[in-house]
């Protein structure tokens, strides 16, 4: 039998309801970090991961890149074009700036 990651429909909050693959052994987890609770020192790597998530989807909704949406949380248009942009092309130095103030010694 393969392990399968089954989409769930999780409450954050009363009339806010997100997808995700987390567990229902994590979502009190998920549930506490999206209302701003603090983690509890007990739990497991993966609870303290969901409840990590939660706090990050709260920031996300605070900060604009997600919104409610006929009672989902979705990601804005916003965040959207930002995650799926090409990023800028850098002019990168493959010299080192500590060698442009090296001198010789001879």
């Amino acid at each position: 039998m393969k392990n399968r990651i089954v989409p769930r429909v999780v409450e954050l909050a009363e009339g806010v309801y997100i997808e995700t693959a987390i567990p229902r052994e994590n979502h009190a987890a998920l549930r506490s970090g999206f209302a701003g609770y603090p983690s509890n020192p007990r739990w497991t790597v993966r609870k303290y991961q969901a409840w990590k998530q939660g706090r990050q989807w709260r920031q996300a909704l605070k900060d604009g890149s997600m919104a409610v949406q006929e009672k989902r949380l979705v990601a804005t248009e916003t965040a959207l074009k930002m995650a799926i942009a090409p990023p800028e092309e850098e002019r990168t130095s493959w010299r080192s700036p500590l060698k442009k103030l090296a001198f010789s010694l001879n």
